[in-house]
């Protein structure tokens, strides 16, 4: 009977903490796929003070050959706060030939990321130059939990 009872206890204990994590949430913004070059905008309402991974997610398709890219990017917080900076990624993508289809390409961002306020973050994304092939971009929410 006490086997039993760890068991159910334990059982609760995990879908418990199982509901209390909080999916990975992706933030998009659609762009010029001809030729990107101005400022994505992406807004990410931010109800909890935990830690979190950030990853910039671009949606492309064929046309994208980049393998770096330097991106401004600019937060805004809740509480007017403002931080630019620029930033070089080396991109790992190998299109698909034989298809037509888009892909995704994440590109890890910020690790560990405190994001203190709680309120609405605005990312502000813009390549340095123009580049072809991207459909979208966006930020990738990850729960440190």
């Amino acid at each position: 009977m006490r086997k039993g009872f760890r068991g159910i206890f334990f059982g609760i204990a995990a879908l418990m903490a199982a509901c209390s994590l909080q999916p990975d949430m992706v933030v998009m913004s659609d762009v010029d796929n001809s030729d990107w070059s101005d400022m994505a905008t992406v807004k990410y309402l931010n109800n909890e003070l935990d830690e979190c991974d950030m990853s910039i997610v671009l949606h492309v398709n064929p046309r994208f050959k980049q393998k770096h890219l330097t991106l401004e990017i600019t937060m805004l917080t809740p509480d007017s706060l403002r931080l630019t900076e620029q930033v070089r990624f080396d991109v790992e993508h190998s299109p698909q030939r034989k298809t037509l289809a888009a892909t995704d390409v994440e590109i890890p961002y910020r690790r560990n990321l405190k994001l203190k306020h709680k309120g609405q973050y605005v990312w502000q994304i813009t390549p340095s130059h123009s580049i072809e092939g991207v459909e979208s971009a966006g930020i990738k929410f990850q729960a440190n939990n």
